[in-house]
């Protein structure tokens, strides 16, 4: 997870900020295998084109992020990790374009 990114995020949308600042623990904390896990603990999280799309403040805001979902290598679980990739405002998030500033530079 990148910290980094979620501050900007806090800090650029303020009403927004309590609610990120809960998220993380909760994130940091998880060891999700697949989608449906995500699904029981954030209700109104969904999975769009391989993006994990959260819902801050009621719908106002996304958080897309990239999940690799833990998995058992030789026996052994690796952690997994989540990927932030952009926190977009309700109207943002409707042109796809911006979900993923990374993917847009390859």
């Amino acid at each position: 997870m990148t910290r980094k990114r979620l501050e900007e995020a806090a800090e650029a949308y303020r009403d927004a900020a309590e609610e990120l600042r809960d998220w993380q623990p909760i994130v940091k904390a998880a060891r999700w295998r697949r989608f449906e896990d995500v699904k029981a603990i954030f209700t109104d999280a969904d999975n769009v084109n391989g993006y994990v799309v959260f819902d801050f403040r009621n719908n106002r805001y996304r958080l897309i992020t990239v999940i690799h979902y833990v998995k058992t290598i030789e026996g052994k679980p690796t952690k997994g990790h989540i990927y932030i990739r952009s926190f977009l405002t309700h109207k943002e998030y409707n042109d796809p374009k911006k979900w993923d500033p990374f993917r847009r530079k390859k």
